[in-house]
């Protein structure tokens, strides 16, 4: 299991600026987005997360003379088996789960952004609800969670569909 996601702010900043963008930046872009930290220390962090396996290079541009890399987050870094979940310290919970929390937030404020500039609505929603439930009703609802989700993340997608994000945290 890779937290090292969490060895420092800058790499936090790093992975917020290439969360859902495939097709990556380039330090420079990364540089000109991420204004309060410096240039060798964007490159130092940034040749660590690729040592850690946290980004991949997704192509090479050319800039003058010189290739510039474009770089992406490795998903499959970002991503914990449930025996690695099991194994996990209480910290590196902690850091996984505020990943999760920030990546929420950053969706958020792309969405927000987006609905400000076109006068939109913000039709986003928050919920909490405590439930009373034995075990067994409480494995039945997770499951009947699982199922709702998957039958409409499978769906094929329509010609005016929308992207929408759905965050889910269950705490037995």
């Amino acid at each position: 299991m890779n937290f090292n996601l969490f060895k420092n702010h800058v790499r936090f900043k790093i992975a917020l600026e290439l969360i859902d963008l495939e097709d990556g930046l380039s330090i420079m872009q990364l540089n000109q987005r991420l204004t309060d930290v410096p240039q060798s220390t964007l490159y130092r962090q940034v040749n660590a997360m690729m040592d850690d396996q946290l980004l991949k290079v997704v192509a090479v541009q050319r800039v003058g003379k010189v290739e510039e890399k474009i770089y992406a987050l490795n998903t499959s870094g970002y991503q914990i088996s449930e025996a690695d979940w099991n194994s996990a310290t209480y910290e590196e919970k902690v850091n996984f789960v505020s990943f999760y929390f920030m990546y929420v937030l950053q969706q958020y404020q792309t969405y927000f952004e987006q609905t400000v500039q076109t006068q939109g609505q913000d039709h986003s929603t928050f919920s909490i609800a405590k439930l009373q439930l034995t075990d067994e009703t409480f494995n039945d609802f997770q499951q009947d969670m699982r199922t709702l989700l998957e039958k409409y993340h499978h769906l094929e997608t329509e010609d005016q569909a929308t992207e929408r994000t759905v965050s889910l945290v269950i705490l037995p």
